[in-house]
């Protein structure tokens, strides 16, 4: 971890009641809540409850989320969520369209073995909560996936809806085809950043930090930049 730095840049998406989610899970999982229970004006203190789906909001995925015998949230080293990382500026991409190995290439000499990559397009920017975010989202080409693979992230992380597969209202784990790309080869993702304009193009120092959620396939995470 640096020892000076002189910003810390939130890159996690607010959690509020009814956010959105992926519309695979709307019909089968509660939405997020949060519920106030007990309050100063009641009960002299406040006592809040909370629930969610793994995959609402700002959160990462584990290997289990996608690859059968996968390790969990839990299994992983901490080491592996916090580090050097890079921010890839992917604001050519268009709506519908895929994010492609050939827009990556520009940063191939500032990714290091080892390091988070970002994929910054300003989609959540400009679109999370409403339903294009989810149904007109750019998303990760193959050749991307394996671009990351090849370039030996660690994790990769994206402000747009990275995987076209999941873009259906019933989930069909099979279509999840980056998901097994990345995830089968170690490469976690990070989806639902925000605020990554601030760190495109530019190397910094990430913290990401999952819920010890034992046997879990991932977890909410908070995701800050440090520079």
């Amino acid at each position: 971890m640096p020892a000076n730095y002189s910003e810390i840049i939130d890159l996690t998406l607010p959690v509020t009641t009814n956010m959105h989610v992926p519309p695979g899970n709307r019909k089968t999982l509660p939405p997020v809540e949060f519920k106030t229970y007990r309050t100063h004006a009641d009960s002299g203190i406040q006592v809040g409850f909370y629930q969610t789906g793994i995959h609402a909001g700002t959160h990462l995925d584990a290997p289990l989320h996608i690859i059968d015998g996968g390790k969990t949230i839990d299994q992983m080293d901490l080491n592996y969520f916090l580090g050097d990382a890079y921010c890839i500026d992917c604001t050519e991409v268009k709506p519908n369209e895929p994010v492609t190995a050939a827009m990556l290439d520009k940063a191939a000499d500032a990714v290091e073995p080892g390091m988070m990559v970002f994929l910054y397009t300003g989609w959540s920017d400009k679109m999370f909560g409403r339903d294009e975010y989810w149904s007109d989202s750019p998303y990760l080409g193959e050749d991307a996936a394996q671009w990351l693979v090849d370039k030996k992230a660690r994790i990769a992380g994206y402000d747009f809806f990275q995987d076209i597969g999941a873009k259906r209202s019933v989930l069909d784990a099979s279509l999840f085809v980056v998901h097994k790309i990345l995830l089968g080869n170690g490469v976690l993702n990070i989806e639902h950043l925000t605020n990554l304009g601030k760190v495109a193009g530019g190397k910094f120092y990430c913290i990401a930090l999952p819920l010890k959620i034992m046997g879990a396939e991932g977890s909410p995470t908070r995701v800050i930049a440090l520079r």
